[in-house]
């Protein structure tokens, strides 16, 4: 972490600084384990989308062993290819957020305020609104048949 660019510039100025990275992970199934939510397919914490992949991972993920009769296989390589889409569209909404959750200058940073306080009465409201329905429509869940009692 000491040696990533940035951090010796802020150390000068700050004195000790600590920092966490978040990890960008690609791995849902090894094993006999699979994995949901963040812990299987972090979309970054900017897409504001991590409990939405929770559920809909528990979701898919229980429907699918389900539909496999128990066979972990089958069921994680159909889980890991129903996610597909989703998480891509997730991980697409964080795509140029940072930048309105931690502006880089002093003028972001007032042209951010001012945009939400004004969001109400833009014309581009809508399309604030709609991104994360828009990600969050990326997957049609299936009706997986109810468990036996």
């Amino acid at each position: 972490m000491r040696n990533r660019p940035g951090v010796s510039r802020l150390r000068s100025r700050h004195g000790e600084v600590a920092l966490n990275v978040a990890e960008d992970v690609r791995r849902d199934a090894k094993g006999r384990v699979a994995l949901v939510g963040d812990a299987a397919y972090c979309a970054a914490p900017l897409s504001g989308m991590g409990t939405s992949l929770a559920i809909v991972g528990a979701y898919v993920l229980a429907g699918e062993l389900a539909a496999a009769g128990g066979d972990h296989v089958t069921a994680f390589r159909a889980y890991r290819e129903e996610m597909r889409g989703f998480v891509g569209a997730c991980r697409k909404l964080a795509e140029g957020n940072g930048k309105w959750f931690v502006p880089p200058t002093r003028a972001w940073l007032k042209f951010r305020n001012l945009n939400y306080r004004l969001l109400p009465y833009l014309p581009w409201r809508k399309l604030i609104e709609e991104l994360p329905l828009k990600a969050g429509n990326a997957i049609t869940l299936k009706q997986y048949a109810v468990a036996p009692a």
